[in-house]
């Protein structure tokens, strides 16, 4: 009987059930490549900007710290390559043992140098598809200048390339048209996430990061052009937003609302799902899958959202895909006052998610490229 493949995971930051949703994710992906008959190895580094939170006694990762190098002619020359150094080293004395080595997010590019296995990059998002570039003397222009160069970097070295939707797929076959750019979705592990009960109050939520451009924006425009609607036409209607740094994304006079809350970080996801009727997620720009999605679907909460929110998420009945803001509202009060279509979609929202998203139907498409990278026995 042979031996089980061996794959080595990169991951940027570690894999865990709650915290930020690469973690999330990667906790999923690693799970799934278990389930397909891998060995997996898999190291994850932990920089300064890591959340507090606990790797699945499931999982063994190692974790190495990683500490900020600061700006270097190094960086000009190998944009995001702060994993460069002892993490990218260990990455080289792993990748020895095994078959394949597989790595996550555009920041682990870099850690193949040296590495003589069969390699893959998932790149999860497009920055400039996420970000306006900005002025040249603002932090934010230099941020997207250098991501925007790793990603060219990384597209163009790779033979194996990795998206997690068909645009971003495109985009980068473009950038490498003799590189094998496969569409593998996200995956969540379902057991954090309950169905939903939606029988309660008409409650509206969105949840994110504040400071994430795609998630700030969606948040400005809910605020400021969606929910004043929402609010007009039904009394009832209540809306709640989760994340850090979201309530200095309000106007005052939303703010002092008293059918808006705020609640902040929350400590689990699942547990903020569980109140809701519906996601609202207008999002006007962004690239890649959205984790807040995934997760609602897999509480069985039917999402409003707009072609961007629902990309890579294969078409079903428990999203509905809108593009202006009276599409927005309208389809939100049908759902917050029709109790009964709230049921039926969310059944179909968690019934996707369970067929496509959860780690061993997610990770199919990635298994199938790994054991064909072993096959082939060429590098990068």
């Amino acid at each position: 009987m042979r031996d089980l493949m061996k794959a080595l995971v990169v991951l940027a930051q570690p894999p865990m059930l709650e915290g930020n949703a690469p973690g999330r994710c990667s906790a999923a992906l690693l799970e799934g490549l278990v389930a397909h008959g891998f060995d997996v190895t898999a190291i994850a580094a932990r920089q300064f900007f890591a959340l507090d939170g606990r790797v699945p006694e499931n999982l063994d990762v190692e974790i190495v710290d990683v500490t900020p190098s600061g700006r270097s002619a190094r960086r000009l020359l190998r944009p995001r390559s702060a994993l460069v150094g002892p993490f990218s080293e260990r990455v080289r004395e792993l990748s020895r043992e095994v078959d394949v080595v597989h790595l996550e997010e555009t920041e682990t590019a870099w850690c193949n140098l040296g590495v003589e296995r069969p390699s893959s990059l998932h790149m999860h998002f497009r920055v400039l598809r996420d970000r306006a570039v900005g002025p040249p003397w603002r932090n934010e222009f230099r941020f997207v200048a250098e991501f925007a160069a790793a990603e060219l970097a990384a597209a163009r070295r790779y033979r194996y390339l990795v998206a997690n939707s068909k645009p971003i797929a495109e985009s980068l076959q473009r950038l490498n048209r003799k590189a094998e750019v496969i569409v593998a979705p996200l995956a969540l592990d379902p057991e954090p996430y309950s169905p939903a009960p939606l029988d309660g109050p008409p409650l509206a939520g969105l949840i994110g990061s504040g400071n994430w451009p795609p998630t700030a924006n969606a948040i400005r425009r809910l605020l400021e052009r969606v929910w004043p609607e929402v609010e007009r036409s039904d009394p009832d209607a209540r809306l709640r937003i989760a994340g850090r740094k979201t309530t200095g994304l309000a106007p005052q006079a939303t703010r002092s609302s008293e059918r808006v809350e705020f609640v902040g970080e929350v400590e689990s996801a699942a547990g903020f799902f569980a109140d809701l009727s519906l996601l609202l997620y207008p999002v006007e720009r962004g690239s890649g899958m959205k984790v807040k999605v995934l997760e609602a679907l897999a509480c069985g909460v039917p999402v409003v959202t707009t072609p961007e929110g629902a990309e890579g998420i294969v078409e079903n009945d428990g999203v509905l895909v809108v593009e202006s803001d009276a599409e927005l509202v309208r389809s939100t009060l049908e759902l917050l006052r029709d109790p009964a279509a709230r049921r039926e979609r969310g059944l179909a929202a968690r019934d996707t998610f369970l067929d496509r998203y959860a780690p061993e139907p997610a990770t199919a498409p990635l298994a199938e490229l790994l054991r064909r990278m072993a096959e082939s026995g060429t590098g990068a």
